[in-house]
């Protein structure tokens, strides 16, 4: 229950007291008594406390899924980056040169965050100041205090990854004030490693109840802190406390477990036999992340699961309750692709094929087609393919690169393994048509008739263009379902996982390469591995771009994938182990981020305006991206640097 609900259920609850109570004297009804709600009239008991912390935990919600039709939601994520991007070529993370300080996008997170520090800091601070109240135990009372140190925590951690230098706030503001002074990054990793650390100590070993933090959960973020501060044994040490049971029973699943624990095939026929169903059961509706058999979640943001129907859920910006995850996620293409050619002699053709935009013969849709090879057959308009798996409503929002899409999962499918984490169970490439075949059967038809077009009248009519090509991709089954528990395909009914123990172990395997033991790092890996059905690695493959591609392997779409790139940017701390691969570590001419940006990061054929400058690859035949070495942090917005009218606040570099 959020506090503005308390406030309204306290509220009610006097009115019904009152009107219970008919026996007051008139003095005492005529009694002027205050119900003003704030830091020095609530924050009272431990309860209190409790519901303070609930606007933590309800803005981590609002960050990570209340725009997830959309990019906000997927700047922490690393939009743009080597892994994922967004459709759009001329927005701020396709074309770089637009990102300001007077970006929307980075006045969002900068504004949240420090809200969540405040809400944090006001808890602290309430907890210190009311020596009265009575709390059940010291140890609720620290664990109190732990749970507000971790969300400054995490606020922080954030806060240093996205934007460097920005004001430590030890206590909660009570007045406006125009004079912040800003700390560098390293000076907010040292204070997040205290806030960690408490944290670690302190917090409880299991979640009393789902999607709350544990000890766990700090000790992950602390070992990930040690590691952007050079303390390379302290990230073992943390990792280990995790990893080996210290902080509590966590391990990477291996047998089914959940709502389709059951089922032996997915709706398409793809063996779930374990340990790849255990895999795939992370991922799948009906309560999985928060079930108590599924041991490998750490922490899960809570969506609001079931209550769809009633108006609840995820996304806040816009009409639909639904958490948008899946739709945003889905290639247009998948659902039907209507694009439409017109020959030499003035008829039409779809470019791709009849059977990827019409339905099967007999199955009405939206409208009978007026290509003549598709006589008497309806343009498919409902969100389903031919096998009656439902797909989402809305439209794509993010893609894959090329790189996911492909040569990720060369060096895990040796020796005649499968990596299931790349394979058709988790990665649908040849989904099926509305026309019920198959797309890469049509794809390769489309390409044939192209080629026997060449010289011809019709040779443009039937050329595929790039940009044809970019949003046609496979379909991830990390943010999708074959079918949806509840019937709805516009409720897509999941919780997000924040942490898996997974990520725990790359952490690790980092920390081990930091400390110049490669073989104790491909151990850690080769965990991970082996759940995939991956083959393995060796200490001779080790370095920390094996580790980032492990990290998208596993990880895709789930890690904080900026702030794992920017704390291996600008980064001296990190230098040792990161060189062979990143040798150039600045502002103004390369980084980590950069280099991987350049490397893998959309181009987009279709970015605007003649006059930008654009960089081909000869090899790949791909623009690259004009992705900045000074992007690895977003600008600080133009309104809080104005605003702090007392003290200088510089803008980042390159802004």
């Amino acid at each position: 229950m959020n506090l503005k609900k308390y406030i309204f259920s306290v509220a009610i609850g006097t009115l019904v007291a009152t009107g219970f109570t008919g026996c007051l004297s008139q003095d005492e009804f005529l009694e002027e008594h205050s119900y003003k709600f704030d830091d020095q009239t609530f924050y009272q008991s431990e309860s209190d406390m409790e519901l303070g912390l609930n606007g933590c935990y309800r803005l981590i919600q609002s960050l990570m899924m209340g725009q997830t039709h959309g990019i906000h939601s997927w700047m922490i994520g690393g939009v743009g980056l080597d892994t994922y991007s967004q459709t759009s070529g001329n927005d701020h993370f396709s074309n770089w040169n637009t990102l300001t300080g007077e970006s929307g996008y980075a006045r969002h997170w900068y504004d949240n965050l420090f809200k969540m520090v405040n809400r944090a800091n006001t808890v602290l601070d309430m907890i210190d100041e009311r020596s009265n109240i009575q709390y059940s135990s010291e140890a609720k009372k620290k664990e109190l205090r732990a749970e507000a140190l971790f969300f400054r925590g995490w606020a922080y951690r954030a806060l240093a990854g996205m934007y460097g230098n920005v004001p430590i706030l030890e206590h909660h503001a009570t007045e406006i004030q125009n004079g912040y002074v800003p700390s560098d990054r390293q000076a907010v990793w040292e204070f997040c490693k205290e806030d960690f650390s408490y944290a670690a100590a302190n917090l409880p070993k299991a979640a009393s109840k789902p999607g709350k933090i544990t000890r766990a959960a700090a000790d992950h973020y602390l070992a990930e802190i040690n590691l952007a501060l050079g303390d390379f044994n302290g990230a073992v040490a943390a990792a280990t406390r995790v990893i080996d049971g210290t902080d509590g029973d966590y391990h990477l699943m291996t047998t089914r477990f959940g709502s389709r624990a059951g089922e032996a095939t997915d709706r398409y026929g793809n063996s779930l036999a374990a340990p790849a169903g255990a895999y795939w059961d992370l991922f799948r509706e009906g309560g999985n992340q928060n079930s108590t058999d599924n041991k490998e979640a750490i922490w899960v943001c809570q969506y609001n699961y079931g209550t769809y129907s009633t108006g609840g859920g995820g996304n806040e910006w816009w009409r639909i309750q639904a958490n948008n995850v899946e739709s945003a996620w889905m290639s247009g293409t998948v659902r039907f692709n209507t694009t439409k050619r017109t020959l030499s002699d003035g008829s039409q053709i779809y470019l791709w094929g009849d059977n990827t935009a019409c339905f099967q013969p007999g199955i009405v849709g939206s409208a009978v087609s007026t290509v003549s090879s598709a006589a008497g057959r309806y343009e498919a308009n409902i969100a389903r393919d031919s096998m009656g798996g439902n797909v989402p409503y809305q439209g794509t929002v993010l893609i894959p690169t090329y790189f996911v899409r492909d040569r990720l999962w060369e060096a895990s499918c040796k020796d005649g393994k499968v990596d299931f984490r790349g394979s058709e169970v988790m990665i649908q490439r040849n989904w099926y048509t509305p026309g019920g075949t198959r797309w890469l059967d049509e794809k390769a038809a489309a390409f044939a008739r192209a080629a026997a077009a060449v010289g011809t009248a019709d040779e443009d009519a039937y050329k595929i263009n790039a940009s044809d090509t970019t949003a046609i991709f496979p379909r991830l089954w990390k943010f999708s379902d074959d079918k949806h528990p509840n019937g709805d395909n516009k409720a897509y009914d999941c919780d997000w996982y924040m942490l898996r123990i997974a990520e725990t172990y790359l952490v690790r395997a980092e920390a081990y390469l930091a400390l110049n033991d490669k073989s104790k790092a491909a151990n850690d890996i080769n965990v991970l591995r082996d759940r995939a059905n991956a083959s393995y690695c060796t200490a001779a493959d080790i370095n920390i771009d094996y580790i980032l591609d492990e990290r998208a392997r596993e990880l895709l779409g789930e890690e904080n994938r900026w702030l794992t790139l920017n704390r291996l940017s600008v980064n001296p701390n990190a230098l040792s182990y990161i060189s062979d691969c990143h040798p150039v570590q600045d502002e103004t001419t390369g980084n980590t981020m950069y280099d991987r940006a350049r490397k893998y990061a959309f181009g987009y054929e279709n970015l605007s305006g003649s006059n930008q400058p654009r960089e081909w690859d000869p090899v790949e035949k791909r623009y690259i991206s004009n992705f900045h070495p000074y992007n690895y942090q977003y600008p600080i917005p133009n309104q809080v640097i104005q605003s702090n009218s007392g003290v200088k606040y510089p803008q980042n570099t390159g802004y």
